[in-house]
């Protein structure tokens, strides 16, 4: 992918009219232009510059289309954006010596998918984190109930140490939804980045 469509596709997803956009279309039905104005409190004389560069990058697809007399009605849906499938992106082999190998040519082949991906995971998570500290801001309380949490490491090491501590931390990963014997269960978003 070109850098500049890279950074127009930021600059399009940080646009927080097409980030209400997304979450109003998740599902795979899709809704009208008019069922998203009314949802996402947007006129509908706004949306449809946005739902025009939502389609051309590929956020938002057409998921049906009904004739109402002589008039089309379509319905949009950003679900295969915002609903990661499995098959897109390749799964860990626990009993895997090598853990999760990606090769060239399929990074390629999903470089978009990728990208798309990244933007709005990144989007979500500084969401979430915006909303923690209006609710936890004043410093004077702690912040037991936070889901925000943001790590940068960088770390001196052999090509050896990076791939174990890699498979290591998919290993991890992987376990722990499986040890986890509590009933009460949350979603809990992790985007790992490695460069």
């Amino acid at each position: 992918m070109k850098e500049k469509t890279v950074s127009q596709l930021a600059k399009l997803m940080a646009d927080e009219k097409i980030i209400a956009i997304l979450k109003a279309t998740k599902n795979k039905k899709g809704l009208t232009s008019k069922e998203i104005s009314k949802k996402t409190n947007i006129p509908a004389n706004k949306l449809y510059y946005s739902i025009k560069k939502m389609l051309d990058q590929g956020l938002l697809e057409i998921s049906q289309k009904q004739n109402i007399n002589n008039f089309q009605e379509f319905y949009y849906s950003s679900y295969k954006m915002t609903h990661q499938n499995p098959k897109t992106f390749p799964s860990l082999e626990s009993d895997s010596e090598r853990g999760i190998s990606i090769s060239i040519s399929w990074i390629k082949e999903h470089n978009k998918e990728i990208v798309k991906m990244i933007i709005y995971e990144t989007q979500q998570f500084l969401e979430a984190l915006q909303s923690d500290v209006q609710k936890y801001g004043s410093g004077k309380e702690t912040a037991e109930g936070i889901r925000t949490v943001a790590s940068k490491s960088s770390l001196k090491l052999s090509e050896t140490a990076e791939k174990k501590l890699m498979k290591d931390i998919f290993l991890l990963l992987t376990e722990a939804e499986k040890n986890d014997k509590e009933k009460d269960k949350r979603t809990v978003n992790l985007l790992l980045e490695k460069w």
